[in-house]
């Protein structure tokens, strides 16, 4: 991992510049290594070849002279005693070792010592090398046999100085090629390069457009992209949607919040300066703080249920969930409520019964703001009704009332933050903060629950809430970590 990391730190251009070049010259060091690996072998077949003919020709000079190595001698200075220009030089030696015959002048250069031993067999092998004056010589030892089957051995030194010149000027000028190839390569892997990555360079260039003023640009996705990036075009207009979503939200969650704290705050300023305009009686004195304090408590409310839904929006928001009987928590949440709905004369009806696996304060907390909302809402002298059922995998609370029913086109908006039917947000008594059922929402998404809501003239309106049933795994883990969250 540390030795892979200074290399990612480079550029893409630069890595994919080298990478290219490094397999390019690869590639050509190793066709070029092949080439003259072939025309190596070549020049020692060649050699071979002329070596196995010199032999056969000796060997039949000594069949036809009845095994007299004399004559073998004889043919050897004939053939190199008078060409300044020797393709090969050749000693006759005795059996004892002694020198019998050589090519003129061939001891200045080749000594005895300098042949390996013979290679049996009467074929000529390229066992060693020898250079001397400038020239280089492939030296072999051969056994030639009569007809007597008396053997006379021949050390034979083929002169391979051009063969050798040659393959010494086409190593000079591999090196010089592959030398020349480097910026040539870079060259054109940096061309390469730049067009392989200039969709890229578009792509930065249309982001760096992009500024917060303006978040409905997107990339077009009928440009030329090519297979690999159309992906990443893809997700990069959907993050930039989710973030014009997010921002949108934001800039209306700050002028909604504006708003709900400008009307508190300008009723408990003006109660207060009226107050201070001339001299009060105690009681009106007491009714402004009263009101005040109504306004206080209005304040606080707002401002806790704000911070709640941060909380819960927050990743990582630890649930304590256990299993209870929903109907015991319903019937303390109807008690609690008791007092309001009595104001109303509403009667709120509970029916069915669940194990419900949930946070119990979310729970009741979720319950109380879609009461609190029924109770707002419902025709005085009517009926609330909540109903527990349980459904393959989760556990439904329907929470009905007989209001006035909710026209379609708020029904999608209900659980945003601040969102009122009544758009002139005119507060009276009993009036909310719009926050209730974004409230519920929020904790519905902790449970990985849903809540939903429907309203018609003739059935009223519905809030249902859908709890998910947890296996027994998921509820030991879910215990687990509320206890670690603890």
């Amino acid at each position: 991992m540390q030795t892979e990391a200074p290399f990612r730190s480079h550029s893409i251009g630069r890595r994919l510049i080298a990478l290219n070049a490094m397999v390019a010259l690869a590639a050509m060091m190793l066709l070029a290594g092949i080439v003259y690996w072939r025309v190596s072998a070549n020049f020692n077949a060649e050699h071979q070849d002329f070596l196995q003919a010199t032999v056969a020709r000796l060997q039949v000079e000594l069949d036809q002279a009845d095994g007299d190595a004399h004559a073998v001698v004889d043919e050897i200075i004939r053939e190199t005693g008078t060409s300044p220009l020797r393709e090969y030089q050749a000693r006759v030696l005795t059996v004892d070792g002694d020198t019998l015959g050589e090519s003129p002048g061939m001891d200045l250069d080749l000594p005895r010592s300098a042949f390996p031993a013979d290679a049996g067999g009467g074929h000529p092998a390229l066992l060693a090398e020898w250079q001397a004056g400038g020239r280089r010589f492939a030296l072999t030892t051969v056994v030639l046999h009569g007809p007597d089957g008396a053997g006379t051995r021949v050390q034979y030194a083929l002169d391979v100085t051009r063969d050798a010149s040659l393959q010494a000027d086409f190593r000079r000028v591999i090196a010089l090629t592959l030398l020349l190839l480097i910026p040539l390569l870079v060259l054109a892997g940096r061309w390469v390069t730049s067009r392989g990555l200039a969709p890229l360079t578009r792509i930065t260039q249309a982001a760096q457009s992009i500024t917060p003023a303006d978040l409905s640009s997107r990339l077009t996705s009928t440009a030329p992209w090519p297979k690999e990036l159309r992906e990443l075009v893809d997700v990069f207009n959907a993050m930039l949607a989710r973030l014009e979503e997010a921002f949108a939200r934001l800039s209306r969650f700050s002028a909604d919040i504006a708003h709900e704290l400008r009307t508190p705050l300008g009723h408990l300023r003006g109660e207060l300066e009226v107050c201070l305009m001339r001299q009060r009686s105690v009681e009106d004195y007491r009714g402004a703080m009263e009101s005040a304090l109504d306004e206080c408590g209005r304040l606080t409310m707002l401002i806790e249920n704000l911070l709640f839904t941060a909380r819960a929006e927050r990743v990582g928001q630890a649930l304590h969930r256990e299993r209870f009987e929903a109907a015991q928590a319903c019937a303390w949440i109807i008690e609690q409520q008791a007092a309001q709905a009595a104001k109303r004369s509403l009667v709120v009806r509970l029916q069915g019964d669940a194990a419900i696996d949930a946070d119990p304060i979310l729970f009741r907390q979720a319950l109380i703001n879609v009461l609190t909302n029924a109770i707002r809402h419902a025709s005085p002298g009517s009926e609330i009704g909540i109903g527990l059922t349980t459904a393959p995998g989760h556990v439904e609370i329907r929470v009905h009332n007989a209001g006035e029913a909710i026209p379609a086109q708020h029904l999608p908006y209900l659980f945003d933050r601040f969102y009122q039917v009544d758009a002139a947000r005119q507060r009276g008594a009993g009036r909310g903060t719009g926050l209730g059922l974004s409230i519920v929402a929020a904790i519905m998404e902790m449970h990985g629950g849903t809540a939903q809501i429907a309203s018609t003239p003739a059935a009223g309106t519905t809030v249902t809430m859908r709890f998910p049933q947890l296996t027994g795994a998921d509820r030991e883990a879910s215990i687990v970590t509320a206890s670690h969250a603890a």
